[in-house]
């Protein structure tokens, strides 16, 4: 895991933040209203760099962690103190499949399959040598190794 840059703010910059925060009650999502990025996580500049809005409440509120800063209620942009803990990447992946916001695809389903199930299984049943078999099939030799040893395509 990538150790996040620890967040120097002062008096001033803690004031300027909270500024643009929509603050509501304490259960619900307070907002930021300011810069966000393509995945509407909140931005916020500060001595020349920019940092993750639900991060700087975090630590505003909480001291700087190491750790990765997660949101319980799943709205990026959201701010509020309450709705934020700090984890693992594993935690947070753990959240995301237990809130159903990451479907584990695999096989076919996944985006970015070049082969099919019935490509697989011809290829495990295929004698020739991998680099042909790879060749045939557009992928990598190593790719065909993992098939054929049951490291991907576990399923099929």
């Amino acid at each position: 895991m990538i150790t996040p840059k620890p967040i120097k703010l002062t008096e001033a910059d803690i004031a300027r933040f909270w500024s643009k925060v929509d603050k509501r009650g304490p259960d619900d999502c307070w907002e930021w209203t300011g810069r966000v990025n393509p995945k509407k996580y909140g931005l916020f500049d500060c001595a020349g760099s920019y940092f993750l809005t639900h991060r700087v409440a975090y630590v505003v509120t909480n001291g700087d962690t190491k750790l990765r800063v997660l949101h319980d209620c799943n709205n990026p942009p959201c701010c509020n103190p309450a709705h934020l803990y700090a984890g693992t990447d594993k935690d947070n992946i753990r959240q995301c499949i237990n809130d159903g916001r990451r479907a584990d695809l695999c096989g076919e389903e996944h985006g970015r399959a070049k082969l099919t199930e019935s490509d697989v299984r011809a290829i495990r049943a295929d004698g020739r040598s991998q680099r042909v078999i790879a060749k045939e099939y557009g992928i990598s030799q190593a790719e065909v190794s993992h098939i054929c040893r049951g490291r991907t395509w576990k399923h099929v």
